[in-house]
């Protein structure tokens, strides 16, 4: 195979740490996002704490869903996605390693 071609194909190191690095950046930065997001939500809350009393069903069992629902999804979606994208690039870098292992084994 000549360097051209194997510039082209998924088994180049560079291309694999690349991918990593930025699944890594936009985890991080879309969980940084979340958590501004969360720090927000959360402080509207406080600050119209009268409001928000007022707008909640009558029951606690509503109240407590339609509170946790309205405070604690958005982060939950950014950890989510935080957690995802860390995974794919663990996975890449595991990838990484067998596939080297397994040619050092060949050779």
């Amino acid at each position: 195979m000549s360097k051209e071609e194997e510039v082209m194909t998924f088994h180049n190191e560079s291309a694999i740490s690349r991918i990593s690095l930025w699944s890594n950046i936009i985890g991080f930065t879309i969980l940084i996002f979340s958590l501004i997001g969360f720090a927000n939500t959360a402080y509207s809350i406080i600050s119209n704490w009268d409001q928000v009393v007022l707008s909640l069903p009558p029951t606690l069992f509503e109240r407590i869903a339609v509170f946790a629902g309205q405070v604690f999804l958005e982060p939950l979606k950014g950890v989510f996605y935080f957690l995802v994208l860390r995974g794919v690039s663990q996975l890449l870098n595991l990838g990484l390693d067998l596939y080297y292992a397994d040619a050092e084994m060949v050779e």
